[in-house]
């Protein structure tokens, strides 16, 4: 791989990094690049993570090995983290949502005294996930595709994607090359799943009588990256002011320690809303927030009828994050089950 990727990851400054390592092709070929030029990317402390889901026998459990057999062969420290499957099986919403989900808690469980947890996403990844967000309708924040970088709300650490503009046809090279050996995870070939149906189905399709395709939804995600970055310094320019910073010395009443939360000034929110009558400040206004770490659908705050189209429920709740208006305050919190979100909604 080139030396462009050697700059790019010495530019962000990461010392202390958790490669996040299934022992497929993709992270295979991450860690071993990354031992390979360790000292040329200046990295201090390196560590290898592997999840275990609890949803393959037998196969997860070979993978877990080969990877803990690939760390000490080059004396990198291993870190295993083990899921309860039947729990996710039976868990609410898509099984490859809470898997995920799951899985960078489990990541960031590990990596605390880390800069940045590494993953090995790749440009085909980029693709598949633009194709999918296309497909289902998105918003510009989510025409960025996946991104090289993000903090992760309530830590001081960043998840770090640097083969985004890897194609897999160069790590299969990089990995030919350097003589690696991966494990197939037979799950990545039922197309039951969306993403697998995406790769093995539909993007063949469309790269097929659209040649190029695959490399123009890349550079789609980029465009809307630029472009996102000018609508959310203008989000901050309005919405920054509103924020009331909490007091380190005073506990929060109505949420647990681990509870993500913010409030807003609601007479200051309001006044920005009345000076904004003519136009729709609701995108603007969710786009912010999640930028604060608290995401919520587009319809969400979204009505006609309010000043600027922002409606602000009284107490609501969306999957674990719930809103609140308290006094002369609105309090926006993220609970760690959707449980806790309702519980706080409905004043238990």
């Amino acid at each position: 791989m080139s030396l462009d990727i050697t700059e790019n990851i010495r530019h962000h400054g990461f010392k202390r990094l958790l490669l996040a390592v299934s022992g497929g092709l993709d992270s295979i070929c991450l860690a071993h690049y990354f031992i390979a030029n360790r000292e040329a990317l200046g990295i201090e402390w390196l560590g290898l993570a592997h999840v275990h889901h609890g949803l393959r026998e037998g196969t997860a459990d070979r993978d877990a090995a080969f990877v803990e057999a690939f760390a000490r062969k080059h004396n990198v420290p291993f870190f295993l983290k083990k899921l309860d499957g039947v729990e996710l099986k039976n868990a609410e919403g898509s099984l490859e949502e809470n898997a995920r989900d799951a899985r960078y808690k489990a990541l960031q469980d590990v990596a605390k005294n880390c800069d940045a947890i590494v993953t090995a996403h790749h440009a085909g990844d980029q693709a598949e996930t633009m194709y999918m967000r296309l497909k289902r309708g998105t918003t510009l924040a989510g025409l960025r595709g996946i991104q090289e970088t993000r903090a992760v709300p309530g830590h001081d650490i960043a998840i770090f994607r640097p083969f985004l503009n890897v194609t897999r046809g160069e790590l299969l090279a990089y990995a030919r090359e350097n003589k690696l050996e991966w494990c197939e995870d037979e799950s990545n070939d039922d197309v039951t799943f969306a993403r697998n149906f995406t790769r093995h189905k539909a993007l063949p399709h469309l790269e097929e009588t659209c040649p190029g395709a695959t490399e123009q939804l890349c550079r789609i995600a980029g465009i809307a990256d630029r472009a996102y970055a000018k609508v959310i310094a203008k989000c901050e320019a309005v919405f920054d002011s509103i924020l009331v910073k909490q007091d380190p010395s005073t506990p929060l009443r109505f949420a647990q320690d681990d509870t993500h939360t913010i409030t807003l000034d609601k007479k200051k929110l309001n006044k920005i809303l009345r000076e904004h009558a003519d136009a729709d400040l609701s995108e603007m206004f969710r786009l912010w927030l999640s930028e604060q770490g608290l995401r919520f659908p587009i319809a969400f705050f979204y009505s006609p009828k309010e000043p600027a189209h922002v409606k602000i429920p009284v107490r609501a709740a969306y999957r674990k994050r719930s809103i609140a208006k308290i006094g002369r305050t609105v309090r926006i919190c993220e609970f760690s089950t959707p449980e806790e979100a309702q519980k706080f909604v409905s004043c238990e």
